[in-house]
């Protein structure tokens, strides 16, 4: 700790840091330390005892939108793994599960009816354009195969020789398939090695499909149709099998093939093109035809408006929808071509799709990226991933359904989800053990509200310390040096002891932390303080430390013998801190009164809608702007 510009940073980052990052890097080959980041050796004669170090610093420095918080504390990572094994697929034309039927499930479904029953275990044949039912016949005369099984005209199916149908086919017809029965059995125990090698054979001969037939009241009725992979009953869709990579948004497999995983994509935002609806078309309401050089388009628009009866003297507001749609999507027979001089209305969108195949124009590019905004992905609504992924739930919800959820409320949910005993060391049990832990380490350090699907790149410096010291407490690193910039820094105070327990847990896992901070909670949780100063700047060169060695600084005083206050900045605030005083405020320097549009009382505070954690009055004191509130939740601003 220390005043402003003593020089913590530098000892601490500069020095220890730099150090200990420095001789971690040169354990490695010559070759491995070229692709590594290597400090500049600090400016020190000696450094002992130093371990390898990691530094947490309060500086956001994440400027891709592929980086969020669950890739950050690597959960996107464990959560793919455990998705793909306990999520199932489900056909979004339906609604109805999509199960894998191998060998294994279709004997436990066809056993689930009470009591043992005779089935048969048939498979379909497709007759190919240049082949006749009597050289199929043939064929499966010469495989072995004796019965077929052909529709009856009230419903139901009967059994009828192969060798009867080789010698008059005429019963087929022209039909274009053929249930081939390939097993007729019992369903009991001792007769599951059968059914398993007929259900192989079945799904190799047709073609990864199978049906299975019970006889009742004279004639074989379907009593269940299965197919081998994903494949849904209902629409034929097939569905590709669940893994990791199709849950992953920065993979080619999963990434969203129009977004390509960033969620987003840049178009036209009919906001930008049409800033103000209380103006008409013959007004300038599209603002990008304003200029001379895309006039053309609005008079385009002027001349077929007029045409069509769409009123242009009415603001844009008042148009009806269909007016509107017609404005922006122009007339079915326009084309593409937009730019002017056709009869058809080609529409806003035309017009821009015209400009998009001038892109290798400077000016052009300009000019559309005035009016494109970053806006979500129509195929995948922002999820990221691709539609494939987007049919596999668990309990209702999507994978991106679960990175929209808090840290807290995903925790909840997660921890509802009872592993199986039998197999603790399955992927899917450990990866869960794995995202329970970091997301109680992200409750921990007070980041409960955040979501996974939070973009980095929007994360003040604080919650970037304090995701980065979660990440590390999930990889169970020993024997490092952790070095950390003011982790309180935008924590609420009610918070700081569980921060505190956190470290806590650094330090008994066997790591060294040395954290600059200026907390008083922070301060005396510590074993060892060390105050850099006593002055800042660099016109004190006689720079002298005040060390606190051996335990906390204690309120009886007790720790004043190895305190050296006579030069600590410190002291008053640990052992008389009755006594301490606070700085006075200085008045406010007086300035000239702010031009109001409208009367308003002096001072007036600016009023936000109450809520819950909303204060809904105050005493103006001074002109000092302040922002308070609890972590997560929006800000009120005042003059407090």
């Amino acid at each position: 700790t220390g005043l402003s510009g003593a020089g913590k940073s530098s000892l601490v980052f500069d020095t220890l840091h730099a150090e200990g990052q420095r001789r971690y890097v040169e354990t490695f080959s010559a070759y491995t330390r070229q692709f590594l980041e290597l400090l500049p050796a600090p400016r020190v004669d000696r450094v002992e005892n130093i371990r390898p170090s990691i530094a947490i610093e309060q500086t956001n420095t994440v400027r891709t939108s592929r980086s969020t918080v669950g890739t950050m504390t690597e959960l996107t990572d464990y959560a793919k793994v455990w998705f793909s094994h306990v999520a199932g697929c489900v056909d979004p034309a339906t609604g109805q599960p999509v199960r894998d039927d191998h060998p294994p499930a279709v004997w436990e479904q066809a056993r689930a009816h009470p009591g043992p029953r005779p089935v048969v275990v048939a498979f379909r044949v497709i007759r190919p354009a240049t082949l006749t039912w009597s050289e199929i016949l043939a064929g499966l005369q010469a495989q072995g195969y004796v019965r077929v099984l052909l529709p009856l005209p009230g419903g139901g199916y009967e059994a009828r020789r192969l060798a009867e149908l080789a010698a008059d086919p005429a019963p087929l017809g022209e039909g274009e398939q053929l249930l081939v029965a390939q097993d007729r059995l019992t369903l009991t125990d001792d007769q599951r090695a059968r059914f398993l090698e007929a259900a192989e054979k079945a799904y190799h001969y047709g073609r990864g499909e199978l049906e299975l037939f019970s006889e009742e009241q004279g004639r074989l009725v379907s009593a269940g149709r299965y197919s081998r992979g994903l494949r849904s009953p209902a629409t034929g869709r097939v569905f590709r099998p669940a893994t990791p990579s199709l849950f992953s948004f920065n993979s080619p497999l999963g990434a969203c093939p129009r977004c390509k995983g960033f969620g987003r994509i840049l178009e036209l935002d009919p906001a930008l093109a049409i800033p103000d609806h209380s103006l008409s078309l013959a007004q300038g309401a599209i603002r990008c035809w304003e200029s001379e050089v895309y006039g053309g388009s609005k008079r385009d628009l002027l001349r077929c408006a007029r045409r069509e009866g769409v009123p242009t003297d009415l603001p844009f507001s008042r148009l009806t929808e269909a007016q509107r749609r017609w404005v922006l999507e122009g007339e079915p027979g326009a084309g593409e071509d937009g730019g002017g001089g056709t009869d058809a209305w080609y529409g806003l969108n035309g017009f821009f799709r015209w400009l998009e195949r001038n892109t290798y124009k400077m000016h052009v590019r300009v000019f559309l990226s005035r009016y494109r905004a970053a806006l979500p992905c129509p195929d995948c609504g922002g999820a990221r991933l691709q539609p494939e992924a987007l049919c596999w739930r668990w309990q209702g919800h999507t994978l991106p359904d679960l990175y929209r959820m808090s840290v807290t409320e995903l925790r909840a949910l997660l921890a509802e989800t009872n592993p199986p005993a039998a197999n603790p060391a399955a992927a899917a049990d450990i990866a869960l053990a794995a995202m329970l832990t970091r997301l109680r380490y992200l409750e921990e350090v007070g980041l409960g509200h955040l979501t996974l699907d939070r973009p980095s790149r929007t994360l003040s410096g604080g919650e970037v310390a304090r995701v980065n010291l979660t990440a590390c407490l999930g990889t169970s690193l020993v024997d490092t040096l952790f070095v950390l910039d003011e982790p309180s820094v935008g924590l609420h105070p009610r918070d700081v002891h569980r921060l505190l327990a956190v470290i806590r847990r650094l330090v008994d896992a066997g790591n060294t932390v040395v954290v600059v901070e200026h907390d008083e909670a922070v301060i005396r949780a510590a074993d060892q303080v060390i105050e850099v100063g006593p002055e800042p700047g660099r016109r004190f060169r006689r720079q002298r430390l005040g060390v606190v060695c051996g335990g906390q600084p204690d309120l009886d005083g007790s720790g004043v013998d190895r305190f050296r206050h006579k030069i600590s900045r410190s002291f008053d605030l640990f052992f008389t801190k009755p006594s301490f005083r606070a700085p006075c405020r200085a008045p406010l320097p007086s300035s000239p009164p702010l031009r109001r549009s409208r009367p308003s009382r002096p001072h007036a505070p600016a009023r936000a809608r109450a809520g819950r954690h909303t204060p809904r009055s105050w005493t103006p004191r001074s002109a000092w702007p302040l922002t308070w509130g609890w972590r997560g939740f929006p800000s009120v601003h005042s003059r407090s």
